[in-house]
């Protein structure tokens, strides 16, 4: 542990070591279907952007707002409250957030008025931090050999929840409506609290810091800790211009020239599942080779979605191959980034994890505000530009471990 990030925080409350407890194959998978579940949440409005919209009288530039609001919910919820992992036992906070997002997500799929929809989707997207507090807590539970391979495999499981509740929310939003697509996550949000209840071990290696401490302590991080700083600022670009794509995407798919219902959406967005499922090789290389490598294949690998994008404007290849390209970049970028950063200070890990997230996910907020902005004002064309732009400066910024 080097010293600016030993200084972070006082003296482990246990001597419980990082491997101590171990982590089970069951448990692992239900961590997993939990991190689906709860970051799934979190996507569900987004094939369904214009059908919300029109129901609570936004207008179309305006129905980004939504996935806009979830991202900066978790975002504020990775400043404030994910700290808090470092010295509650994490199955408390789990629970505790699941049953709140249960319960904004049962009042969106019943609320008449935007605002109070917009406002539940804030306090859903804080609670979300879940998704993001559960890969730091299992890879205390794992020797640090396995810390890539645990990463990549809870990663398959956000990504799935992305892709796959995406999708579904496109083809049930078609069938049964946007609230019962919210009502039904509501009711399994619940169920998974109730499991993670009874499922998850306690916590090793937790701190006895105050909690203004601890917040304290994350300026002394982003301060002292080089690596932190550009992981954040690199994955805001990477996440930004994945939520950019799926915003984006959205609203496009729904006009001239594809006219697509959210149903065809949900099915083509099927294809993006490639990116989950590539999640554990990608965890395994980044346990192999330096970070630099990883990453900078990753946003190769973006910079070429979008400009798939920007060559056939009009072409479902270019959709498919931005999908594709997009969501294993995005996702290769993470696992190699939090691997990384994982292995500086394990009793710190929320704390570090808090600092990077935050940037994630303020990257993820500013993009998909940015995206119905420029694609109503400017045209597909512009968004595919300022994304390829961004993709490139992802790569010269890329962090060395």
């Amino acid at each position: 542990m080097n010293a600016p990030v030993a200084a972070a925080g006082a003296v482990p409350q246990d001597g419980v070591s990082d491997a101590a407890i171990g982590l089970s194959g069951w448990r692992l998978f239900l961590i997993g279907v939990t991190c689906a579940v709860c970051v799934a949440n979190n996507y569900y409005s987004q094939p369904l952007l214009i059908q919300i919209a029109s129901d609570l009288g936004m207008s179309k530039a305006m129905s980004g707002l939504a996935p806009t609001l979830t991202q900066a919910g978790i975002a504020a919820g990775m400043l404030f409250l994910l700290p808090l992992g470092d010295r509650i036992d994490n199955r408390r906070i789990v629970v505790t957030l699941l049953i709140i997002q249960a319960g904004a997500m049962a009042a969106m799929s019943s609320t008449a008025t935007a605002s109070f929809f917009l406002a539940g989707a804030l306090g859903a997207g804080m609670c979300g931090i879940v998704t993001y507090l559960l890969p730091a807590y299992a890879t205390r539970l794992v020797p640090a050999d396995r810390r890539g391979a645990v990463t990549g495999t809870l990663a398959t499981g956000i990504m799935l929840g992305i892709m796959v509740g995406r999708s579904l929310a496109g083809i049930a939003g078609y069938a049964v409506g946007w609230r019962a697509v919210f009502g039904s996550a509501a009711a399994v949000t619940l169920i998974m609290a109730l499991v993670m209840k009874r499922a998850m071990p306690r916590t090793p290696g937790l701190r006895t810091e105050r909690y203004a401490d601890l917040l304290v302590s994350l300026g002394t991080l982003v301060r002292d800790v080089p690596l932190l700083r550009r992981a954040a600022l690199v994955q805001a670009l990477s996440f930004g211009l994945f939520n950019a794509l799926w915003v984006g995407v959205a609203l496009r798919l729904q006009g001239e020239p594809f006219n697509l219902n959210t149903r065809e959406i949900g099915e083509l967005a099927l294809v993006a599942i490639t990116g989950a499922l590539a999640a554990p090789l990608l965890g395994r290389l980044a346990d192999r080779y330096d970070i630099a490598i990883s990453v900078r294949l990753s946003f190769l690998m973006i910079t070429l979605g979008w400009a798939a994008m920007l060559i056939f404007p009009a072409g479902y290849v270019g959709v498919v191959s931005a999908m594709v390209l997009i969501g294993i970049g995005a996702t290769g970028s993470d696992v190699a980034l939090r691997s990384a950063l994982y292995g500086l200070a394990p009793d710190i890990r929320m704390r570090l994890n808090s600092v990077y997230s935050f940037g994630t996910f303020a990257g993820g907020s500013l993009f998909s505000l940015m995206t119905p902005v420029i694609l109503i004002h400017s045209g597909w064309s512009t968004v595919c530009v300022v994304a390829i732009v961004a993709s490139v400066l992802g790569l010269i910024l890329t962090p060395r471990r």
